[in-house]
């Protein structure tokens, strides 16, 4: 009973589960797709208004330029403006003085491409002479020496580059004014060039540009900002105040995107894309055009969440009913194991994940039963060998006694060289046998390596003779590997003195830099090509028939590397019929220092 209710809790926990993922998942969907959407179509929105606004930019700045160069040809360097120096500089103008600087000035109007959006062109020195080119004379007041002083910005030091919109005083004109000054021969100003353009130059590109609602055109022109109302421009009814809008990123380096914020809490982005200088075309768009249709995407949402939650009951019954028998039948089979019973049981072994468990099941129960019977073999194997080591505990002392007996039987018939060769060998023995420690000072080292060169050189009957060379008694007290020189001592021996039939070897002690000591164990023997060293530094080829026959030089120059890092180790050198050197370098520190270093070594 209480296991019924345990598995209708589970399967509760997991219909629960499921049931709050996929609503979870549906909403995150719903969630982040209504998010992409919206950005996407920010995104498209935004810069399909930047691409409008620069087919219109374009065609403006081509008609602003165009004007602009007009009023440039009386300003300087041109025929006409030569024409106004003789006008405006002669003390006594003739009449065709005057008629001379108008017809110039008709003739670059005339060839002027935009000639139609200028509303009126006057020259003036600011005394008593002036020339106006009108292009619409029949709705327009007769302009006078009296009436000049009527126009904005019309001053004897006034320069103004498209920088507002104003009425034209002498018509019902609304023109955008574009003042320059006339510089004569010497540089000096002598007047003043006046174009009034219509501001038709810039509505008249605006006419069928599709406006969404809520949405307004801006023209900027120098601080000022307009509104373009149909084939008018007003100025912009509404304070506000700008700040960067980075949400988006435009197509083009030119654009500018702004958040136009107003007092009473509306808000809306700003494409802005500039014309010329001080002069650039916007338009305003809300936040309603970005908005996707809410209550589309709340039934898209709703309709999501029930698709995913009949998915999700789907999969948790096929989940119950394919997962709950087996699993009961695994649960059965490890209570089976937990009661001590280890036959393997083959109908859990299904061609599944669940198959795979049954399998590893019925491999750890036969693993369970190898383990034991191992681990019965092993206990007998340890009384066998404990049993052994009882037995062998006889043989190391009845050696050192008998050995000691023969040192004592030659102390007595005075056979010096026996005793000297047996001593060296107890100690020897003794150190191979008893000592454990896998570093020891070099100082034991060297004194291990006298008595084994004492039993070598009575061996060799004194045709060998050794050396040594210490830089600093402080040198021995720093740690090497046990029985590291001896073998190297014993390959000079064997491969170098012996075939020469007699030799010198010297040990030299002494310090590699700040930090390392070098130990060279130098003999005059036959010498070795680079293949011999090459060899000799492998595993089967350094190996020797003497005291350390397992012991080969690689396997010395592995347990330095193994011990102190790669820098460290054993390297040779040679030259034929002349010397071999074999040099070990070690690092310069104290024995707790090194156990230290070779314990972090073994971890890693």
């Amino acid at each position: 009973m209480i296991d019924t209710k345990r598995k209708a809790a589970i399967k509760n926990r997991i219909m629960i589960i499921m049931t709050v993922f996929a609503l979870l998942l549906a909403s995150l969907l719903s969630f982040f797709s209504y998010q992409l959407i919206s950005y996407f179509q920010r995104k498209t929105t935004i810069q399909a208004t930047e691409f409008n606004l620069q087919l219109i930019v374009h065609i403006i700045e081509q008609d602003l330029l165009n004007l602009s160069v007009l009023a440039m040809a009386c300003s300087t360097n041109s025929s006409t403006n030569a024409k106004l120096n003789d006008y405006f500089l002669s003390p006594n103008p003739k009449p065709m003085d005057a008629l001379h600087a108008f017809s110039s000035m008709q003739e670059d109007f005339r060839v002027n491409r935009s000639n139609s959006y200028v509303r009126r062109l006057i020259v003036t020195d600011h005394k008593d002479k002036f020339i106006q080119l009108d292009n619409s004379v029949s709705v327009s007041l007769p302009l006078t020496i009296h009436n000049l002083n009527q126009f904005p910005g019309l001053a004897a030091d006034a320069t103004e580059t498209w920088e507002r919109v104003i009425q034209d005083p002498l018509s019902r004109s609304s023109a955008i004014p574009f003042v320059m000054p006339i510089y004569g021969a010497n540089a000096d100003r002598i007047g003043t060039v006046y174009l009034l353009a219509n501001t038709t130059v810039i509505t008249d590109k605006l006419k069928g540009y599709a406006l969404p609602e809520d949405s307004s055109l801006i023209l900027t022109l120098g601080e000022r900002q307009y509104q373009m109302n149909g084939d008018k421009i007003v100025p912009f009814p509404v304070d506000y105040k700008t700040s960067p809008y980075k949400q988006v990123e435009t197509s083009g380096k030119m654009t500018s995107l702004s958040l136009m914020e107003t007092k009473d809490g509306g808000s809306w982005i700003s494409v802005s894309y500039p014309v010329r200088q001080g002069v650039a075309l916007a338009q305003t768009l809300s936040e309603k055009q970005f908005a996707p249709q809410f209550n589309v995407w709340l039934l898209l949402m709703f309709g999501v969440c029930l698709l995913v939650i009949a998915a999700s009951g789907m999969i948790t019954v096929y989940l119950t009913r394919t997962i709950s028998l087996p699993v009961e039948k695994l649960r059965k089979r490890i209570d089976k194991i937990a009661q001590g019973n280890f036959l393997v049981d083959r109908n859990i072994e299904w061609n599944n994940e669940l198959g795979d468990v049954g399998r590893g099941i019925n491999r750890l129960s036969q693993d369970i039963v190898a383990l034991m019977n191992s681990r019965v073999a092993d206990e007998k194997q340890k009384q066998e060998l404990e049993y052994r080591m009882l037995q062998n505990q006889i043989n190391p002392h009845f050696l050192y006694n008998t050995l000691n007996s023969i040192k004592w039987m030659a102390t007595i018939q005075n056979a010096a060289g026996i005793a000297e060769m047996t001593t060296s060998l107890s100690r020897l023995l003794r150190s191979i046998a008893r000592d454990i420690r896998k570093l020891v000072p070099l100082q034991e080292e060297m004194s291990l390596l006298d008595d084994y060169f004492l039993i070598q050189n009575y061996r060799y009957g004194s045709t060998i003779t050794m050396e040594k060379k210490i830089e600093d008694e402080a040198l021995l007290s720093c740690p090497i590997p046990r029985f590291s020189l001896q073998p190297l001592v014993e390959n000079a021996i064997f491969h170098g003195i012996e075939p020469k039939g007699r030799g010198h070897i010297v040990i030299s002690v002494e310090k590699s830099g700040e930090s390392a000591i070098l130990v060279t164990i130098e003999d005059n023997g036959v010498g070795m090509e680079e293949e011999q060293i090459a060899r000799i530094l492998s595993a089967s080829d350094s190996e020797s028939d003497g005291l350390f026959a397992n012991v080969g030089l690689r396997s010395v120059h592995e347990r330095l590397r193994l011990t102190f890092g790669d820098q460290y180790g054993l390297s040779i050198e040679s030259e034929r019929d002349r010397y071999t050197k074999m040099n070990i370098l070690l690092p310069y520190q104290t024995m707790e220092s090194s156990t230290n270093q070779s314990a972090n070594l073994a971890r890693k």
